[in-house]
């Protein structure tokens, strides 16, 4: 997996001036002086400027990100990356695809490590990163990141899919938010086509719990249209579970088994369950009564 800073790329992009931000940052902060630019990109010439990773921006539905850069003598320079995505919910999975990090206390939900800071505040996702890191650069990059989550002037509330998941057994820091197929796959492996229907408008999340000594994961996810939760249904049950179709659960070929269930536009899963009371009973756990 690609680390999601991405400070170090040489930009080709449009210059604008300090208007052109649609937050107010601090001209200094910890000696570290802004150099006075901004780079900007849009979902089209992201690449320009991180290529390699921009699909995943893209992903979670990026509208802009504005790059600005904070020098000061003898020290790495700190760089800003400020994106803005279409829904909250887009900022809160972008920021949950990467989560490698100490909480850092920052906006809504915070990753600190290695000289690079990750957070998220209602729909902005910020990166902050020093090619170099010593305590000097640690502490600038953290104010820096406190002050740009003050300017960001609301809040908002976490996907409502959330609330579908069971707590009791799950991995700390192992839920991911998601809407694209190429998501969910590089997290969890579930087939070599998209055989849940995913699509722009649908809202995914995926969690690992550790039952015993396996680790299950459970993929929940919410559809446009009850129409449409039963065309995945459809898809997801011939392709996957086969013979076990009429009653929602199978032993797979690694012995272990999935279940599944549909519930209005919701669709939840189990995969990887050691046994078969064990994927019935975590299906059950999973509240999708509340979000369908």
């Amino acid at each position: 997996m690609c680390p999601m800073g991405v400070g170090g790329a040489m930009p080709m992009a449009m210059s604008s001036p300090q208007g052109q931000l649609p937050l107010s940052l601090p001209a200094e902060i910890g000696g570290w002086m802004w150099n006075g630019k901004v780079d900007t990109y849009d979902a089209n010439t992201i690449f320009d400027y991180i290529d390699g990773i921009g699909e995943i921006y893209r992903a979670y539905n990026m509208r802009t990100v504005w790059v600005c850069r904070y020098e000061r003598r003898g020290y790495p320079s700190l760089t800003v990356d400020l994106f803005e995505m279409n829904t909250a919910d887009d900022a809160f999975g972008v920021f949950t695809f990467e989560r490698d990090g100490e909480d850092a206390g920052i906006g809504q939900g915070s990753d600190y490590a290695g000289g690079m800071l990750r957070f998220w505040k209602d729909r902005y996702f910020v990166v902050i990163t020093a090619q170099e890191e010593n305590e000097a650069v640690r502490q600038a990059i953290l104010q820096l990141g406190k002050a740009i989550a003050r300017a960001i002037p609301r809040t908002a509330p976490l996907p409502p899919l959330l609330k579908a998941l069971p707590t009791t057994g799950m991995q700390r820091n192992s839920v991911l938010f998601f809407r694209h197929p190429m998501i969910l796959s590089r997290h969890f492996f579930v087939a070599d086509k998209d055989v849940l229907n995913l699509s722009p408008r649908t809202e995914g999340v995926l969690a690992t719990y550790q039952l015993g000594r396996a680790k299950v994961r459970m993929v929940v996810v919410r559809y446009p249209s009850e129409a449409d939760a039963v065309k995945a249904w459809d898809t997801f049950s011939q392709a996957y579970l086969r013979e076990g179709r009429q009653k929602g659960i199978v032993q797979t070929e690694n012995r272990k088994w999935t279940a599944a269930k549909r519930t209005g536009r919701v669709l939840a899963i189990v995969f990887d369950a050691p046994t078969r009371k064990g994927a019935e009973e975590m299906l059950k756990a999973i509240r999708t009564q509340e979000v369908h």
